[in-house]
């Protein structure tokens, strides 16, 4: 039997593929205290003795999933990406050559907005204790390296509150704004297989290391 563990950002692009398994969705806030998201992450993990094959809707998160170990007679296998943004793009070509033709680029997707955090969240957040000057420093400063705010589109229906509010930050905050299409490609991938060079895949008890995600070199 195969388990998913996954960001509750993906949670919505999981199920438009008809996601063929059991489900555990953990908060995107985890992401803010990476060694509580390992912690996490690792409760879920041992969770799952049941399951044979643990499919993880993760990257590498800050090294969140560094050290995460399943049981002896258990196969994990976790995409080998920095990040949901890459996940979401629909592969590793994609989201490194976005990566390195936009630096500077805050990304947002519909499961981000509907679940995730960010500083115009947090600006609102801040003024509601503070005052606008310490609200306006605290965020702006998390954003003086970047240059633009990037939509990418993986549900063309419903996406629109979403769209609207990327777009409202983009301008609160005086960014460029642009869209480019996301792919469910890496997800499917996940799921159905082929899990080839994309993936990273222990068994037998073998813990996740930082050298099994290489980045992406292209040919």
């Amino acid at each position: 039997m195969t388990i998913l563990i996954a960001c509750k950002v993906l949670q919505r692009q999981a199920e438009a593929l008809g996601m063929p398994y059991e489900s555990i969705y953990l908060e995107q806030g985890l992401h803010k205290y990476p060694q509580l998201l390992t912690k996490e992450l690792q409760k879920a993990v041992d969770a799952s003795g049941a399951y044979g094959t643990i499919l993880l809707g993760y990257g590498l998160c800050s090294r969140a999933v560094v050290g995460l170990r399943a049981a002896s007679h258990q196969k994990m296998i976790i995409p080998r990406i920095d990040d949901c943004i890459g996940i979401c793009m629909g592969g590793r070509e994609r989201y490194y050559r976005e990566f390195h033709a936009r630096p500077g680029t805050y990304y947002f997707t519909r499961g981000w907005v509907e679940v995730g955090d960010d500083p115009l969240r947090r600006y609102y957040e801040i003024l509601e204790k503070y005052d606008e000057e310490t609200a306006d420093y605290t965020t702006r400063d998390n954003l003086k390296h970047y240059r633009e705010t990037v939509f990418i589109r993986n549900d063309a229906a419903g996406e629109e509150e979403a769209r609207a509010y990327a777009q409202k930050f983009a301008d609160f905050f005086g960014l460029a704004y642009s869209e480019i299409d996301g792919s469910a490609e890496y997800l499917a991938k996940l799921f159905s297989g082929p899990r080839d060079e994309d993936f990273v895949t222990v068994q037998g008890g073998q813990a996740l290391t930082d050298e099994m995600f290489q980045p992406y070199t292209a040919p």
